[in-house]
């Protein structure tokens, strides 16, 4: 706790200070993340266009896996509806989504 307006202005300050690097930090993990997914696309488009699913290149091992996700929950969605799995069919969106992980490879002795 503050004893006097002296401390109490300077522990604002510090806040103050502390908060600014918390908002710069969150711009520059902001941008690493735009470039991370640019760069997972353009490793996703090479592997695509060789029909490739695991590759491996200077001791790392990268894997593409594709699939599907729906955009309800079915059982929320059909639960004490009339013809719910009907009309759960018919608004159904299958989203294509791919993961790109990259990991170091395992080396073979």
């Amino acid at each position: 706790m503050c004893a006097n307006m002296k401390e109490f202005q300077t522990v604002s300050e510090k806040i103050f200070e502390l908060e600014q690097k918390k908002a710069k930090k969150k711009k520059e993990m902001d941008a690493l993340e735009k470039e991370i997914r640019q760069l997972k696309s353009e490793v996703s488009s090479y592997m695509k266009k060789r029909q490739k699913e695991i590759l491996t290149a200077a001791g790392l091992e990268v894997l593409l896996a594709a699939f599907t996700r729906p955009t309800f929950d079915k059982d929320a969605f059909i639960a004490g509806e009339e013809n719910g799995k009907a009309t759960y069919q018919k608004y159904l969106r299958n989203i294509p989504i791919e993961r790109v992980t990259v990991r170091l490879a395992k080396t073979q002795l």
